[in-house]
């Protein structure tokens, strides 16, 4: 058996161009998967070409997007509402510990404020921003834009106020000042300020002693002059109904009176009116209905004169009587 194979050179031919073809799709499989990027949901891609050194302009939507690797890169930005922290005490943000921001009341008393930034970049403006920041990515514009600005704005607000005004009084009106100067500021980085609010306000023990003290004092101020509305509330129902009855006894005084003036009246316009129908005959008449037959010859006694009674109940009798008597 030979110790090697004689050499064929179409055979070797067909090696060479296997060993090129694999070559190649190595190549072409490795150029295919560094072309191909996705951009995830809720982001843009920004294209920037090297050889031009210019950016794409526009911004690639969320899904599969093919660049150039070897002239082109791609950089990614949200464009749904971010929100950074900075508290105290807390693992929120990113920036562990203490990351309150330090002001100081128009007195000097040093506070500490825990605030809530929500922003937005501008879909529009992405390029912009990538132009302005050289490509950054979006945690570097954070710390330059949102961070920076709004650490280095909301102590010169504050200052102008006093501690008992940014605990409370006039807390809303330095979260509206705030929010007007970081608005413009943004804008002018291309993004867009959603919101800005304080958490919390942290005062030193001494402050927060007092503040509790005026919390307590006025509660106690509050329910004093709750009770005394309630007070005057039923000294006002008390009167009013003093007054109801009063009213009520006096308007059934005056109907008693009326009805008794009204009877009175009655009584004399019915006695008037009996005075009038009375006459000797009809006097005569009621004393007959009256009689009982047993009343007596004669009546009267005094200096009132006898009146013979048989002439009342016998006049047919007496004078015939008297007739044969004359003749």
């Amino acid at each position: 058996m030979p110790d090697h194979l004689p050499y064929n050179p179409l055979l070797a031919a067909r090696l060479m161009r296997l060993v090129l073809t694999g070559l190649v799709a190595v190549v072409l499989l490795v150029f295919t998967f560094a072309a191909w990027r996705s951009i995830q949901p809720g982001y843009v891609g920004i294209i920037f070409d090297k050889a031009s050194h210019k950016v794409t302009t526009g911004a690639l939507n969320p899904g599969w997007a093919f660049i150039n690797p070897f002239t082109q890169a791609i950089q990614q930005y949200p464009v749904t509402i971010q929100t950074y922290p900075m508290v105290q005490n807390s693992t929120e943000g990113p920036v562990r510990g203490d990351d309150s921001i330090k002001i100081q009341s128009n007195e000097g008393q040093q506070i500490n404020l825990d605030v809530v930034i929500q922003y937005q970049v501008e879909k529009e403006k992405a390029s912009e921003l990538y132009t302005d920041w050289g490509g950054a990515p979006i945690d570097q514009v954070e710390d330059g834009v949102v961070r920076q600005y709004t650490r280095s704005e909301v102590p010169v607000v504050c200052a102008k106020y006093g501690w008992e005004e940014i605990t409370s009084s006039k807390r809303g009106e330095i979260v509206e000042k705030i929010s007007g100067i970081l608005t413009e500021e943004f804008e002018r980085r291309h993004l867009k300020l959603i919101s800005f609010g304080v958490r919390e306000v942290h005062l030193p023990d001494s402050l927060q002693a007092a503040l509790n003290q005026k919390i307590q004092a006025q509660q106690a101020s509050e329910r004093q002059t709750y009770l005394l509305a309630q007070a005057k509330v039923q000294a006002d129902q008390d009167v009013t109904k003093a007054t109801g009855e009063a009213k009520g006894a006096i308007a059934r005084a005056q109907g008693d009176a009326q009805a008794i003036l009204t009877k009175a009246t009655a009584q004399a316009t019915a006695n008037e009116l009996l005075s009038q129908s009375l006459t000797a005959p009809l006097i005569q008449y009621e004393g007959l209905q009256q009689w009982d037959g047993q009343l007596p010859l004669f009546t009267g006694g005094g200096a009132t004169p006898l009146i013979d009674v048989t002439r009342l109940v016998q006049p047919t009798a007496t004078t015939t009587e008297t007739t044969g008597t004359a003749q």
